[in-house]
């Protein structure tokens, strides 16, 4: 009984952590996709390309 309260236990705990490093991703890969969008340099580069 003891070892299932311990797998449940560190289940829990793995599951909030994989939950806030995806969050922490998501979040980061947003800003930076905006912050992407507003950069005159990227914008001019992307001009001559195409």
């Amino acid at each position: 009984m003891n070892n299932i309260f311990m797998f449940i236990i560190g289940l829990i705990i793995f599951c909030a952590y994989m939950f806030t490093m995806f969050y922490n991703i998501y979040t980061a890969n947003a800003a930076q996709s905006k912050q992407n969008e507003n950069d005159p340099e990227l914008n001019s580069s992307k001009d001559k390309i195409n």
